[in-house]
């Protein structure tokens, strides 16, 4: 499964466990107080309230289980999106660096006085004014001119990057967990008092 489908099954099943669980908790204080309203019935409705309680008590662990899980996903979710950033980013940086050295070498080009394409010079001019017009009055000193090819011409389209969420929401979820096929009314009450 999916780590975006994980993310929301297992959130719809705390969902439901939960509301299940709020559903008991109203019946055990219903139980409750008819237990005072109703002294002849009193140990009846005690017995109601109590077994409610403990169904209370194992669906709302149960929800809790089904959220720690969720938290779980979520954690390895924003993991995988954080690694893809930092991978975006750090090719950004290489290709700043590329960029910088490109006009570095333009630069020296200008100032040995060779002829460089205009869009390499206007890519010179934007990346430092004051590196170019220094450049440009260097090459006007030198003796010999040569023709260079453009230090752009070899680059090419940019690719088109996946957000990071997709990329994470398309990872493995992580093994274990509750079971998702659980209903509300296969929780057993008895099974979970008889353990302790």
């Amino acid at each position: 499964m999916k780590i975006g489908e994980a993310r929301t099954a297992y959130y719809a099943q705390y969902q439901k466990f939960s509301a299940a669980a709020s559903e008991l908790y109203k019946q055990k204080e219903e139980a409750e107080k008819n237990s005072r309203l109703y002294p002849s019935l009193k140990e009846e409705y005690e017995k109601e309230a109590a077994t409610l309680e403990l169904k209370y008590n194992k669906l709302n662990e149960t929800s809790e289980e089904y959220l720690d899980q969720q938290s779980k996903i979520i954690e390895m979710e924003v993991s995988y999106a954080n690694m893809l950033n930092s991978q975006y980013q750090a090719e950004d940086i290489q290709k700043a660096g590329e960029e910088e050295l490109k006009c570095i070498e333009t630069a020296r080009r200008i100032m040995k006085g060779d002829t460089v394409p205009p869009q390499d010079e206007e890519k010179l001019m934007k990346y430092n004014y004051k590196l170019y017009m220094a450049a440009k009055q260097m090459g006007m000193l030198a003796k010999e001119h040569e023709e260079d090819d453009s230090l752009w011409e070899d680059e090419e389209d940019p690719e088109e990057r996946m957000d990071p969420l997709e990329y994470a929401d398309s990872q493995e979820a992580p093994a274990g967990g509750p079971s998702l096929d659980l209903e509300v009314a296969d929780v057993d009450v008895e099974a979970s008092t008889s353990a302790e």
